[in-house]
């Protein structure tokens, strides 16, 4: 009895551990010193009078659409010094049928210390072009 008693004890502590480790990972990148946290970089972006109009004209299904952040060291453009920047990316596909297909894309660089947008594109690639994680649809890989 004293044995199980131990045990239950131990694994208890591990999967604490494991928690702590796992949350510490999952929330590392908003957790970093920025005062702009991803969702604000997203709001910032999706606000964007050129992200609007886009996404007006070609996102349709919110359930064909997949939004992600990253915070990056620096904006890939030298004219911008900044420590850290937000890389926001939503994007949509433009259907659900099975194969690769175009996926509708803006993706924002937003400063993590002062929440200005500093840069935007928008574009039409395939998405064989991304990640597989980056797809929205179940059928499309």
């Amino acid at each position: 009895m004293e044995k199980n008693k131990k045990y239950v004890i131990a694994v208890i502590a591990v999967l604490i551990l494991v928690g702590i480790a796992g949350a510490y990972t999952y929330l590392g990148t908003d957790s970093a010193d920025t005062k702009i946290n991803s969702s604000e970089a997203v709001s910032i972006v999706e606000n964007d009078p050129m992200a609007i109009n886009y996404s007006e004209e070609y996102f349709h299904v919110e359930g064909w659409r997949v939004t992600n952040t990253e915070l990056l060291d620096s904006v890939p453009t030298e004219t911008v010094q900044d420590n850290s920047v937000w890389r926001v990316r939503i994007m949509e596909r433009s259907c659900a049928c099975s194969g690769i297909k175009d996926l509708f894309v803006i993706e924002g660089y937003v400063s993590s210390s002062t929440g200005e947008l500093l840069g935007i594109e928008t574009k039409s690639v395939l998405e064989s072009e991304y990640d597989k994680k980056t797809c929205s649809s179940t059928s499309c890989h």
